[in-house]
């Protein structure tokens, strides 16, 4: 009976030293990896993908020539790029695939050194879904006063938005002589024009090109847009993250615009990207916040919580986001954001009443209502007049409450959001 105790006792610690041998390996992979990619991977420039650590698969666009993406420290224009595949954790042959590519997105030419981070682990697929085209030369703009973003290049196209003054946004394209030029909508996916002379750009405005005022669709540069595809689930080392894509945008250079499996992502911030096909997409938000569209609703994820959107055996999206919830916080500490260019650490899971007061409209405080003045019978001029006092006494332009006032409309009902368009337009009749 001894001898069988004893023998039990020795298969436990052998047990015991297989898992922790086994830990260590894991260990060791990930942490010689993370080395590999920050070292590798460092001079990696705008549009540009890296191999980080084997293995890894890329597959260039038809017709690209010269395309050699084999060992670690390979770079390559993600123009060039079709699908781009990662191999997940494997401990007996020490491999695990990462990649990273740093993207234009919509941030301007005259911000080359500040990129949108796209780092790769594990069993991931990414295809690029933008089609092959002359990229387009971009240049920010400022307001120099309140002023209205218009439909077209003409004061007879209808107004569908304003700036602010001081208020910088991305040109993307003028008119033939560059009287008007074309910017994108601040918090939006929408085109609009605004007057030249009415701005001070960061670079020369002819630079920008020609474009025909009918085009509405906002330009995506390679990658911008992508469809893609993870590993179902977290890996036996406790070091390792699941499969996944982390995106991290620049520090302060506000909402970037993205499309995944045809889902649109607004992100100011850091993000935790999976999805399964026949399943769901899951985003979930470790620093910042994150705007998710699909199927024609909205949804705000803050920081510490994740939403998921389902798609189709084709990754597609097939249907509207659910609500955010909680993330599990502990399952996310593994992730690799040292590797990032902006430290930050992982948030905590997010609280109910974190997650409302993100997608509750803003509050509008002593601010006026909704009111028509032809019910008061009171004028046009008199009820500018109003107008501008109370926002005044408020210590906002009717150009910054125009502002708010969208991004309030976007999250109210239907009657409601009507109601505030109307009283839009009685603002911007306003001389």
């Amino acid at each position: 009976m001894k001898y069988a105790y004893l023998v039990s006792l020795l298969l436990v610690l052998l047990t015991f030293s297989s898992v922790l041998a086994q830990d260590n390996v894991c260990t060791a992979i990930v942490q010689q990896a993370l080395a590999a990619v920050e070292d590798a991977c460092a001079a990696t420039g705008r549009n540009e993908a890296c191999y980080g650590n084997i293995s890894v698969q890329a597959t260039p666009r038809a017709g690209v020539e010269n395309f050699i993406f084999e060992q670690q420290g390979d770079r390559i224009s993600v123009a060039d790029l079709d699908v781009l595949r990662l191999r997940q954790l494997d401990l007996e042959t020490n491999t695990w695939g990462i990649a990273l590519m740093k993207l234009q997105a919509n941030l301007p030419d005259t911000l080359p050194g500040q990129n949108v981070t796209f780092l790769m682990f594990g069993d991931v697929e990414i295809e690029n879904a933008v089609e092959s085209a002359p990229a387009l030369t971009t240049i920010e703009v400022t307001a120099t006063g309140g002023i209205n973003i218009r439909r077209g290049p003409s004061t007879n196209n209808p107004v569908i938005g304003s700036l602010a003054n001081g208020e910088t946004v991305i040109a993307n394209g003028r008119n033939a002589d560059a009287t008007w030029l074309r910017i994108q909508v601040p918090d939006s996916d929408a085109l609009g024009w605004v007057f030249a002379e009415l701005v001070t750009t960061g670079g020369d405005r002819r630079q920008l090109s020609e474009v025909d005022p009918a085009d509405t669709e906002v330009p995506f540069t390679p990658m911008q847009a992508f469809y893609f595809r993870t590993g179902a689930g977290q890996t036996d080392c406790a070091e390792a993250p699941g499969d996944g894509i982390l995106i991290q945008t620049p520090a302060g250079a506000g909402k970037i615009n993205l499309r995944a499996n045809d889902v649109d992502i607004q992100l100011g911030s850091t993000a935790y990207f999976q999805a399964q096909a026949g399943d769901v997409m899951r985003v979930s938000v470790v620093e910042g916040e994150a705007q998710v569209t699909a199927d024609g609703e909205t949804v705000t994820v803050p920081a510490g919580a994740q939403v998921e959107v389902p798609v189709d055996e084709d990754l597609r999206a097939a249907g509207a986001p659910g609500e955010p919830t909680p993330y599990d916080a502990g399952a996310l500490q593994a992730l690799p954001v040292t590797a990032l260019p902006d430290p930050i650490e992982v948030a905590p899971a997010a609280t109910e009443e974190d997650i409302q007061q993100s997608n509750q409209p803003p509050a509008t405080g002593g601010l006026p209502g909704i009111i028509n003045p032809s019910a008061l019978g009171m004028n046009m001029a008199l009820f500018c007049q109003m107008m501008d006092q109370a926002l005044a006494e408020e210590g906002m332009t009717r150009a910054e409450y125009l502002i708010m006032m969208r991004q309030a409309m976007g999250l109210m009902p239907g009657d409601t959001a009507a109601q505030m368009a109307e009283f839009e337009q009685l603002l911007l009749a306003c001389p």
